[in-house]
This record gives C-alpha cells, structure tokens and sequence, in this order.
C-alpha cells in the first residue's frame, strides 16, 4: 500500500465521520439549500455545513486513490 492510498484512505475516513457526524448532530446552517435545488433524499443527506464538509472531504479523498490505481495500470 502506498503512501497515495494511505492518504486517500485517511482522507474517506475523516470525511465519512465528519458527515455522519453532521448527519446525525444538529449543527450549523448549509451553505447550499438543497431542498430547493434537489430531490428530497439528496437533501436529507446534507442537513448541515458537517455533512457539506464531510462529502466535500470524502470526494477530494478519491483523487489519491484513482490516481494511485491509474498509476498502477498504466504500468502494467
């Protein structure tokens, strides 16, 4: 495992529970009003600016982990 998959892994975990923690806990106001903007069930996933946070994080995580893989089968 390398240091990118470290790295991006860290990063899902940190997002994951900073989104659950969002999630489940009452906190400040989102930045973006989903509930106008999406279906329902989008917006019940992003309650607050945690859970905003939180995805943000575990999507910006990906970025080490798909440039790892596609480092990996580019050599191959």
């Amino acid at each position: 495992m390398g240091i990118l998959s470290i790295i991006g892994w860290g990063g899902y975990i940190v997002g994951s529970l900073l989104w659950l923690y969002g999630y489940l806990v009452t906190g400040t106001k989102a930045l973006v009003d989903w509930a106008s903007i999406s279906p329902t069930w989008i917006a019940e996933f992003m309650p607050n600016l945690e859970a905003e946070l939180g995805m943000l994080v575990m999507c910006i995580s990906m970025v080490p982990l798909m440039w790892n893989a596609v480092k990996q089968h580019s050599v191959q």
